[in-house]
């Protein structure tokens, strides 16, 4: 037997560090690396489920044709000659913008990104623009700071104080746990904020359950009682801050007793939280990304960010406002996708992607190619979606499995897994990246994308335009600005894993902010968007506004991630049997409108309906219900039947979490 070091190329926040072991050709186990700062040893269900992906019998091992209600077996050559014979006649009839290119992070590896490489090398088609993910949160901290930046996890053992605002670390980021329990044995201290009381292996010393949507008035009337009690840094605010008068202006209006109508909050536990964190000397926030999944989310993280710069948490051992590392990447790596090559683009937005397909003329959408991603099942508004992809005459996906994307397509073509094809994993969550060597033969036909996308640029004669290079050498292109580091593929393959150059311990230590003041921006007099200010509290448009009848819909619903899979990732290895997701509710809210516990309730919204099996929990608040996302179609889910297809007020994001529905009990199944 033999064992090989490697990384998890899933998108979430700890990028474990493995160690598979391969036995006459067979992977037989995945464990963490002992010696790795983060994984110490210890790895989540994800990375068991990646190896029952591989070995699947469900898994797509032979390019799929659409035969009427089933599938036809297809050669390579077949596939591939269809689908660059449809793109060309596509584009020589409506230009390249009537195809859209739908990929995103199912699947880290920088050789992935060869699908945009080929698309742009096409000429340019449709793609999306926004994000289903953390977007308004990115956007609110590159107003706030020029880029997003974190201190690196083993500071936060230096915070007195550290608060998981609407961060979920038992599922999403169960690697920062051992941090925390070592925090708390020294005597720190760690604060919850989040509608749901998340399981922690330790009790929180502070728990704020916060109602849906209004994170931003809590941290306007935190602010206020930091600026009431002088618990401030004058000598970082009066050199490193630039509009905190109008701050200051701003919190006066938020006063605890105001914050607490409109929180659900007591006024005591305000100004609790507020005194452990004015006191605390060195406080960390960790920003998780549900709490900015609303109309008015990026405004709420641009308030937090706020809480850090008054009271001198940035650039600050144990200080903070941790949400991402994606301001260190973008430098480190060549961009191999080629945008040089694209002579015309169009955008959609992407949380509104059924009504922007479904409304783009000049040219309309007449293919749809889906890469890394699962549209169907992940996007809002399910209905929207399903309409706009069963309008477009050509569809075709690459995936591992026929999820509920690939089983609308024409055409699925099987694509490797990790284990199966090299590649370099990054991560935009902390500050590792490493080689992934190919530790087995591919199953059946499977190819990797690095692969389909050559050889489909070779059959539409891209190839000159596209690059001859082998794999190995994308990626020793790929690396090239790291060469000076004394880094390039061989010294990655010899060492597996390695840090990030550009990321030190602690973000902003140097007060270096890359906004255009140079300081960490309160106010943007020059915005045309008052979003863009931390300014008033504004309520969200659905959860705590009256856009839509709250009498008709009277819960607010939230779809956070689950411990067990990544989106939809392993959710066809998970059946247990159920025909219809759960939804967890607190047992008044069951009381309220006739459901038990084990019982069938139909959800309704505008958007439209799903069905659920109820689990009753006292860790979620009266008039919330939660349903896990990533429930596939086909196995009774459906959750994004319900949800709004707007954005947020900065960075285009998806707001799921803005969601307002009503539950009534069924018998019928």
């Amino acid at each position: 037997m033999a064992t090989f070091k490697t990384m998890c190329p899933l998108d979430c926040f700890d990028a474990c560090v493995w160690r598979v072991e391969v036995n006459d050709g067979k992977i037989t186990g995945v464990k963490g690396d002992a010696n790795h700062p983060f994984t110490r040893g210890k790895v989540c269900p994800k990375a068991k489920r990646q190896v029952e992906r591989l070995y699947s019998p469900d898994r797509v091992l032979h390019p799929l044709r659409k035969a009427g209600s089933g599938w036809r077996r297809v050669s390579w050559d077949e596939a591939l000659s269809e689908i660059a014979e449809r793109l060309t006649e596509i584009a020589e009839e409506s230009g390249t913008t009537a195809v859209l290119h739908n990929y995103d992070s199912g699947s880290n590896g920088l050789l992935n990104n060869l699908d945009r490489r080929f698309f742009n090398a096409f000429g340019g088609g449709t793609e999306t623009q926004g994000s289903l993910c953390w977007g308004a949160g990115s956007a609110a901290q590159k107003l706030d700071f020029g880029e997003c930046r974190s201190n690196q996890w083993e500071d936060v053992l230096n915070s007195n104080l550290v608060v998981l605002w609407g961060r979920n670390v038992a599922d999403t980021n169960r690697h920062l746990l051992p941090f925390l329990k070592q925090l708390k044995e020294h005597g720190g201290q760690v604060a919850v904020i989040n509608p749901i009381n998340i399981k922690l292996p330790f009790a929180a010393d502070i728990f704020l359950p916060v109602k849906p949507g209004t994170d931003g008035a809590l941290a306007l009337a935190v602010g206020h009682i930091l600026c009431r009690e002088r618990w401030l840094d004058l000598s970082f605010i009066s050199n490193h801050v630039s509009g905190f008068e109008k701050y200051l202006e701003t919190v006066k209006e938020y006063p605890p007793e105001r914050a607490a109508e409109i929180t659900g909050l007591s006024v005591e536990s305000i100004e609790e939280f507020a005194a452990g964190y004015g006191r605390a000397g060195a406080a960390s926030i960790f920003l998780g990304y549900g709490m900015q999944r609303y109309t008015n989310g990026g405004s709420s993280v641009r308030a937090i960010d706020a809480l850090a710069a008054v009271s001198g948490n940035v650039g600050k051992s144990g200080g903070g406002v941790n949400y991402s590392y994606s301001g260190y990447k973008k430098p480190i790596f060549a961009d191999i996708t080629g945008k040089e090559l694209s002579h015309q683009k169009r955008y959609i937005k992407y949380p509104c992607w059924g009504d922007e397909v479904l409304s783009l003329t000049d040219p309309p959408i007449r293919a749809i190619f889906v890469t890394r991603s699962n549209p169907v099942c992940q996007l809002p508004n399910t209905k929207k979606v399903l309409e706009a992809f069963r309008r477009t005459e050509f569809k075709v996906t690459v995936d591992f499995v026929l999820n509920d994307t690939a089983a609308e397509s024409d055409l699925v073509l099987p694509c490797a897994t990790s284990f199966e094809a090299e590649n370099i994993i990054t991560n935009g969550m902390n500050q590792h990246f490493g080689y992934s060597p190919q530790l087995v033969e591919p199953r059946g036909e499977v190819r990797s994308d690095a692969w389909i996308f050559t050889e489909l640029a070779k059959r539409m004669g891209l190839e000159e335009t596209f690059g001859r290079y082998t794999e190995a050498q994308w990626l020793e292109e790929a690396l090239a600005p790291l060469n000076g580091y004394g880094i390039n593929l061989d010294a990655l393959k010899r060492q597996s894993v390695m840090d990030n150059p550009l990321i030190v311990p602690v973000a902003w230590q140097d007060k270096k902010f890359t906004t255009a003041s140079g300081k960490v921006e309160l106010y943007l007099g020059t915005a045309a968007d008052e979003s863009s200010a931390v300014g008033h509290y504004r309520p969200s448009a659905e959860a705590g506004g009256d856009l839509i009848d709250q009498e008709q819909y009277p819960l607010i619903m939230l779809t956070p991630h689950s411990g067990g899979r990544i989106h939809s990732q392993f959710h066809d290895l998970q059946d247990d049997g159920s025909m219809h997701m759960s939804v967890l509710m607190h047992p008044q809210t069951a009381i309220d409108y006739g459901a038990v516990d084990g019982g069938l309730v139909l959800l309704e919204s505008p958007r439209g309906q799903a069905k659920g099996t109820v689990k009753l929990t006292e860790h979620v608040l009266a008039g919330v219900v939660v349903i896990e996302s990533g429930w596939w179609i086909k196995y009774g889910g459906g959750v994004n039947f319900l949800t709004p297809d707007r954005v947020s007020d900065l960075g285009g994001t998806a707001v799921y979490y803005d969601c307002r529905c009503s539950v009534r009990r069924i018998t019928e199944v």
